[in-house]
């Protein structure tokens, strides 16, 4: 397809911006306000989780604490762990 003088339009400034339609002021208002609603239905099923004792730290967040852990801080952990529990272990004369 070949650009003509009529559709390159190369002298003419871009269009501003002339802001939302009603429509679209409309719709974003209905996406937050389901959005909200949806996080209240989150912290009141936890809380009833919560009230009831059903709640666990659960294996994500144990996953995230052991991922954030070096080997140098598992090694740390090792020792101080040997250092506790070897006095249990050794012979009593």
């Amino acid at each position: 397809m070949k650009l003509t003088n009529s559709t390159r339009n190369s002298n003419k400034k871009p269009d501003e911006w002339q802001g939302y339609t009603l429509e679209q002021i409309a719709y974003e208002r209905a996406v937050a306000l389901a959005r909200i609603e949806i996080q209240k239905n989150r912290m009141e099923s936890g809380t009833k989780r919560m009230q009831a004792g059903n709640f666990s730290l659960g294996s994500a967040m144990f996953s995230k604490i052991l991922s954030a852990l070096s080997y140098v801080d598992y090694a740390v952990i090792a020792i101080q762990l040997y250092r506790r529990i070897a006095p249990l272990f050794r012979k009593k004369s």
